[in-house]
């Protein structure tokens, strides 16, 4: 056992010491590494710091030009805005067709232009305006016969309106003046019906008297075209100031009945224009075949009301002076003419529908009636029209009720004035 300790024992100092000069050794190997690497890292700096020291002695003798500021780059310039002379030369010479809305697409992008200009553009539209030039963009006659869609259109009637309009838009004092001064030199009874609308809307009330006074004018002269807008004007601003001449005028030079004048006596009077209707309806000077058709409208616009009307009415559907069709209208029209609604009558209306509905049944009893088969077949398609309307009003009312019934807790709709 001793023998074996001292063996054991032997060989771990041997192991040691092995260990020990291994490691001797590698550490000198890793020393001559390093020396070496430092001799070439020191000789490398050496050649660094020479050529730095070589590069500072040049710049002393020849030092580098001073860097010269880079020159400042001119801002674009913006592109100048449209003149609005020269889209008001474009909007005079473009042609369009009127049949065709595609041809006005440039139309209104010119106006757009102009409108977006704003104060600066016054001046140009101003004498514009003042040369009396204009382009229609509308056929003759298919202007909306209202005023206020007129103005709310998408497409303008002609150029003087779209002007008018544009200056609407720019607004302003100056912007005014010129509508004012429009108003008073225009001959055109739709020009002075637009200036008064529009402006109107810029100053309430400012221009009514003078809107008024234009119009007058114009209608007294008697030839004035487009006369319908001027007696819109009248009865848009409640003026009855023209009643009476406008009953002198209600008979054209051509015999014929002035359809314009008659409807602004209808809106101005209401039911009193009736008396008006019938007096003119004995005139010896609606001679021709149907002239009377438009006092027979009116009377019938009051059928089932006004008991004048009804027999105004009486006397027009059996006169051989009115035309057949003419006729047949008159009478088929009882469910439509005079109501406010005939989609969802009002109880006026419904008293209205009731008063006709037993007038056709009278009528269809009648000889005269059965033996003309122009009146037999149109009071027959009145009284059935009629007949529905009634009963279709009975069961909206039923229906009305029993939900009433079914829900007693629910609120109750007050009752609908008469006429409202």
């Amino acid at each position: 056992m001793k023998r074996l300790m001292i063996a054991l024992l032997l060989v771990s100092v041997g192991c040691v010491a092995g260990a020990l000069w291994a490691g001797w050794h590698q550490a000198a190997r890793y020393s001559r590494e390093l020396q070496t690497q430092q001799a070439a890292w020191e000789a490398q700096r050496a050649e660094l710091e020479a050529a730095l020291d070589e590069a500072r002695a040049r710049q002393a003798t020849s030092p580098l030009p001073a860097l010269r500021a880079p020159a400042p780059v001119p801002a674009a310039q913006a592109a100048p805005g449209p003149d609005a002379q020269a889209l008001l030369d474009r909007l005079a010479t473009l042609r369009v067709n009127p049949a065709q809305g595609r041809s006005l697409r440039p139309v209104l992008g010119l106006l757009e232009q102009l409108a977006q200009i704003g104060p600066p553009a016054l001046s140009a539209i101003r004498q514009f305006l003042a040369s009396g030039q204009d382009v229609a963009y509308s056929a003759p006659g298919k202007a909306p016969r209202d005023v206020a869609a007129l103005a709310e259109g998408l497409v303008p009637v002609s150029l003087r309106l779209a002007l008018f309009d544009v200056l609407r838009q720019i607004g302003g004092p100056e912007a005014e003046s010129i509508l004012a001064e429009n108003l008073s030199r225009t001959r055109r009874g739709l020009e002075l019906a637009y200036l008064a609308h529009v402006l109107e809307e810029m100053a309430p009330g400012k221009y009514k008297d003078a809107a008024l006074a234009a119009a007058r004018d114009l209608l007294a002269g008697g030839g004035a075209a487009e006369r319908d807008y001027l007696f819109e004007l009248l009865q848009r601003f409640s003026d009855r100031s023209y009643v009476a001449t406008a009953q002198a005028q209600l008979i054209q030079a051509d015999g014929q009945v002035d359809r314009a004048a008659l409807r602004y006596l209808q809106q101005t009077l209401g039911e009193q224009s009736v008396a008006v209707a019938a007096q003119l309806y004995q005139d010896s000077r609606l001679a021709a075949p149907g002239s009377k058709e438009p006092l027979a409208r009116l009377a019938l616009a009051y059928v089932g009301v006004s008991p004048q009307a009804a027999q105004l009415y009486h006397t027009a559907i059996l006169d051989p002076a009115l035309l057949p069709d003419q006729k047949r209208e008159l009478v088929e029209d009882l469910n439509q003419d005079g109501l406010s609604n005939k989609k969802n009558p009002t109880p006026t209306d419904l008293q209205i529908i009731a008063s006709r509905y037993a007038l056709t049944q009278a009528y269809l009893q009648q000889d005269y009636v059965q033996n003309d088969p122009v009146l037999l077949a149109a009071f027959r398609e009145a009284d059935k029209d009629l007949r529905k309307m009634l009963e279709k009003a009975a069961a909206a009312a039923a229906a009305a009720a029993a939900a009433g019934a079914a829900n007693p807790s629910a609120p109750v709709a007050p009752p609908t004035a008469p006429g409202k």
